[in-house]
């Protein structure tokens, strides 16, 4: 039996068809759907952040102000560098109760794609209360 569990864990390959009901399935392929969400949320906040860097270019430069202050998009950079930053520690701090255990990438995997989704809607937020 533990071969078999052993074999059917090496063959997952996460997808969204795959992972629509990962609560279920064993533990390895819980983590590989968690990093999997993940990549499916950054890849969406990677395909954003162009948009938004141009939308910083045009909206929050400080071109027409005469001053010498680092412009929005300087500022948005230095933003999402430090929001980055904040993210991976706030989850490694959150999955630090299962550390070293086998579910502490689920956690950390599942926290990252969660505030990676709450940032592209920051973004886009942002975008829009700017106008």
């Amino acid at each position: 039996m533990l071969g078999v569990i052993l074999f059917a864990t090496m063959q997952f390959v996460p997808s969204e068809e795959a992972c629509a009901d990962w609560g279920n399935l064993p533990q390895q392929p819980m983590n590989a759907c968690a990093r999997w969400d993940f990549e499916q949320a950054d890849a969406e906040l990677n395909a954003l952040w162009d948009e938004v860097l141009e939308y910083a270019r045009v909206h929050l430069s400080n071109a027409d102000e005469g001053d010498d202050r680092p412009s929005g998009e300087e500022r948005l950079r230095t933003a999402q560098r430090a929001w980055i930053t904040l993210r991976d520690e706030h989850c490694a701090v959150w999955s630090y109760h299962m550390r070293g255990g086998s579910a502490e990438p689920m956690l950390y995997h599942g926290c990252r794609a969660d505030m990676t989704r709450d940032r592209i809607e920051a973004l886009r937020n942002l975008m829009l209360e700017t106008q």
